[in-house]
């Protein structure tokens, strides 16, 4: 379902930008605030755009040790997105070339 693949990109993307927040809000990181200060937004993004797929990542390693409640906190849905019409059913090699649908063969090549 589209709602689920929407859902698992919209909540880790929320936990990500919390994460990045929080570490902006640090008082270890005031002694660089003049360093980046210049770069400091271009760099926020960077940041927060690798959080959230660090934290993507993780929490798809984990999600198969994990009870369905914790996935869908930090994922938004416990279910694998599925994308239908987007994968060709395969054929038997030795089937009918009529029966393989969506092959490239050309008449006389």
């Amino acid at each position: 379902m589209i709602f689920t693949a929407i859902l698992r990109t919209v909540i880790p993307a929320l936990w990500g930008n919390l994460i990045a927040w929080l570490i902006g809000v640090v008082p270890l990181l005031v002694p660089f605030e003049d360093e980046l200060r210049g770069y400091g937004a271009f760099i926020a993004s960077v940041v927060t755009a690798l959080i959230i797929g660090a934290w993507y990542a993780f929490w798809r390693w984990l999600q198969p040790r994990l009870p369905d409640w914790a996935v869908r906190a930090v994922l938004g849905s416990s279910k694998t997105p599925v994308y239908a019409g987007k994968h060709a059913a395969t054929t038997a090699p030795d089937a009918a070339p009529e029966a393989r649908q969506g092959t490239l063969e050309r008449p006389g090549l």
